[in-house]
């Protein structure tokens, strides 16, 4: 099924760029814009929230590759992420994707001839199944509830490819759209994933697709290495001139309560304060290289309290850490949270932790 619907894509879509491989079900995708991107999560059966989570970027970021605005069309590493994601992904979500696409590019523009209503009615069915995440037998069984008859699998398959579906079903679908999404990741508070270390942590969301492309960045801890040792001055004086900025806050390496983390942790007197002062001198280096009217953008600043958590706030992704006794901060587990629009959660609880910290800074 598949590769019947791979091959009437091609057909049908003359503008969709994909390669189509003879004998099988493998997609490829040229160039990756939003409109791929979209299809792509709306395939998965995933919301903004989770798709962004499972690329590790944050849900501004998708939202704005979906949006189509180019100048944040998914970068080059992020299209190889979309690659692979595409390539794991198993039959039934490529054949979905296709679908997908077929319908975003039937969608009328100004000036274009409106698709008739039987078409519309298909592709509303359709669209419908797939916010279900549903077989196309389960979605029956679903309609079943409300029609008061039961149709089977094949005929919900021709309703969405060639059969006008009756006035009853779509009346059955003003039914189930009404009727309340459940959403169990509110259970979770805004959890979306939990690594046990810091190391597993960066193997699944290294530096580059954490902060590549972010707005708004925010950083409190010991020394911040994830953010200056794992990403290159490069990208971020690249990430500068994009108009991000930059609030990193320091335990001051000159204070006592990083001399206590020596002492809790088993480190050499000394060794945790010089690590920071490397770190805070990587990027002092990497602010003072930028353009005069950039160098606002990136403010740096220093603690001398109890560490609590190392908490890194990238627009709409956290990722927090707690500081635990007789373990060292690469060994803690580490949790990532997404801002949900409700502005509930646990996202706004770090937030106000580290704004409340970076009250009490001093400026570097």
């Amino acid at each position: 099924m598949a590769e019947t619907a791979l091959h009437l894509l091609a057909l049908s879509c003359p503008n969709t760029d994909l390669d189509v491989i003879e004998g099988g079900t493998m997609t490829t995708v040229h160039r990756w814009t939003g409109r791929e991107t979209r299809a792509l999560r709306q395939a998965l059966r995933m919301s903004i929230r989770e798709f962004s989570a499972h690329l590790g970027v944050a849900e501004r970021t998708v939202s704005k590759w979906e949006a189509g605005q180019k100048a944040v069309r998914p970068r080059l590493e992020m299209q190889a992420a979309l690659d692979t994601a595409l390539s794991k992904a198993g039959e039934d979500v490529r054949d979905r994707f296709t679908v997908m696409l077929h319908t975003d590019e039937s969608r009328p523009v100004s000036g274009a001839v409106q698709p008739d209503l039987g078409t519309l009615a298909r592709q509303r069915v359709a669209a419908a199944r797939a916010a279900t995440a549903q077989t196309a037998d389960e979605f029956a069984e679903l309609l079943a509830s409300a029609l008061g008859w039961r149709p089977n699998g094949e005929t919900v398959l021709s309703w969405e490819s060639n059969e006008t579906p009756p006035g009853d079903v779509m009346l059955a679908l003003n039914t189930l759209e009404r009727q309340p999404t459940p959403r169990p990741s509110d259970a979770l508070a805004g959890l979306t994933a939990v690594y046990p270390s810091r190391s597993q942590l960066s193997a699944h969301l290294p530096p580059d697709q954490l902060l590549d492309g972010a707005q708004d960045i925010r950083a409190v801890g010991l020394s911040l290495n994830m953010l200056c040792q794992g990403y290159a001055d490069r990208r971020w004086q690249a990430l500068l001139a994009n108009g991000a900025r930059v609030r990193c806050l320091f335990l001051n390496p000159a204070g006592s309560a990083i001399q206590a983390r020596e002492v809790e942790e088993g480190f050499p007197a000394g060794q945790l304060s010089a690590l920071t002062k490397l770190n805070i001198e990587t990027l002092l280096r990497v602010r003072d290289r930028l353009p005069a009217d950039l160098q606002d953008s990136m403010n740096l600043a220093t603690y001398d309290e109890t560490l609590r958590f190392n908490i890194v706030l990238v627009d709409d992704l956290c990722v927090a850490q707690p500081y635990l006794a007789d373990s060292r901060g690469i060994d803690s587990p580490a949790f990532v949270i997404g801002r949900d629009e409700a502005g509930t959660g646990l996202y706004p609880v770090f937030e106000q932790v580290f704004e409340s910290q970076w009250q009490r800074r001093r400026v570097l």
